[in-house]
């Protein structure tokens, strides 16, 4: 009885001594597979990529313009592929005939870099959706202080607050370094 307890008080001293931000949310996880495929294939879309857009009020507003105009043409040019053989689609394409949340994800974020968009603005975003509680592939972009969600499954440019009850998040990439995942979410 007393070593149970001396297990329990240490157990709870480790849980409470722990700082409310710990370190599961900042810390490194794998990338999916279909990730690490796409990179060997397409190394240039994971290297760190700098701003090359020009910044003033009227930009401001043409990067909305742009980040809704690339949503809504990639997710009506790219034909969705049937589910059971997206299922087992694990490689990623940029500009498919057909394909997955992958495929749309990536075909966006490449589109975005080579407008000049940095690749710390664009983070690659697996989610599970709730409602299905399927896994699936989306692109974060942060402007300014606002972070949008572009997704296939939306034909608009979603803020993330308004996305948080449809998403759970799984795994992101780091703005810091395109090729590393976090778990952290809230940094974004």
């Amino acid at each position: 009885m007393i070593r149970h307890a001396t297990r329990m008080l240490a157990i709870v001293y480790c849980v409470c001594s722990q700082p409310a931000y710990s370190s599961y949310e900042s810390q490194a996880v794998t990338p999916p597979l279909s990730f690490s495929q796409f990179c060997v294939q397409n190394p240039e879309d994971c290297q760190r990529h700098e701003d090359r857009r020009i910044r003033d009020f009227r930009s401001s507003i043409q990067r909305w313009r742009e980040l809704a105009e690339i949503n809504s043409t990639v997710n009506f040019s790219i034909a969705p592929k049937d589910p059971l053989e997206s299922r087992s689609d694990a490689e990623w394409q940029i500009f498919p005939y057909d394909g997955n949340c992958g495929d749309y994800a990536v075909t966006k974020r490449h589109l975005l870099l080579r407008s000049g968009w940095p690749s710390s603005a664009l983070l690659l975003a697996e989610v599970v959706i709730r409602t299905t509680a399927e896994h699936h592939l989306v692109l974060l972009v942060r402007e300014g202080r606002a972070v949008l969600v572009l997704d296939n499954l939306s034909p608009v440019v979603t803020p993330l607050v308004d996305a948080l009850d449809r998403y759970i998040f799984v795994r992101a990439e780091s703005g810091v370094d395109p090729q590393r995942w976090t778990r952290e979410v809230a940094h974004f």
